[in-house]
């Protein structure tokens, strides 16, 4: 677990505990956040385009004009779309840079950042409800499931089922409970993905090569 002694201020960024209390949309929390990222690690700010946030998030470029639209609005971006943490508290949680450079999504990083909030620092584990994130994230509990096994697919996270007895001896399903892993696991795990698939689409291309076909030319790669 040698990855959480990181410097939290090279390694990750900071958000107010209170930013769930803003009633931000997935779509604008992770808007705010790749702007937290982005204003906290580049040396140089330069605000980002509508098109490279909708890249990074998987939205639409209107989808992304919009949220940033709402988050000035709202007070939270100046017109240089410099973040504005309104917070009055003194507590806050972290979050990976590394976190936009995973093919995640608004949503799944939404989610992850409620585990993160919720967090025990010292065991890296918690264990709220499919019910309690839903209504944090402002998503239905479906929708939370499929982000939770998109995060664990992805090893960001462990998920151990649990169950409890009630006072009948009756056994009944309790909430999950989750462990946060080292962002490492999770990077190794994509480049090697990303090795795979180059190397698979040099096989390819050789193969093409080999029936005197021009790859250029030739039907799409198998996927």
């Amino acid at each position: 677990m040698s990855l959480y002694q990181r410097d939290p201020k090279i390694h990750r960024f900071p958000l107010p505990n209170e930013i769930w209390k803003w009633g931000l949309k997935p779509w604008a929390f992770a808007a705010f956040t790749y702007l937290c990222y982005l204003y906290t690690h580049v040396k140089e700010f330069v605000p980002p385009s509508a098109d490279e946030i909708a890249s990074k998030l998987h939205m639409s470029k209107d989808m992304a004009t919009e949220q940033l639209v709402e988050l000035k609005q709202r007070g939270l971006l100046d017109q240089q779309l410099v973040p504005v943490c309104k917070s009055t508290g003194k507590n806050f949680f972290s979050l990976p840079n590394e976190l936009f450079f995973l093919n995640l999504g608004h949503g799944a990083i939404t989610v992850y950042a409620y585990l993160l909030y919720c967090e025990d620092r010292r065991t890296h584990q918690c264990h709220p409800s499919y019910r309690t994130i839903a209504s944090a994230v402002h998503l239905t509990v479906a929708t939370v499931m499929k982000h939770v096994a998109k995060l664990e697919e992805k090893q960001l996270i462990a998920v151990e089922h649990t169950s409890y007895l009630d006072s009948h001896g009756m056994k009944w399903n309790g909430n999950n409970q989750y462990t946060i892993l080292p962002i490492q696991i999770t990077l190794d795990c994509y480049y090697q993905q990303q090795m795979d698939q180059l190397e698979k689409q040099q096989k390819w291309q050789q193969a093409q090569k080999c029936l005197g076909r021009n790859p250029e030319k030739a039907p799409c790669a198998p996927l």
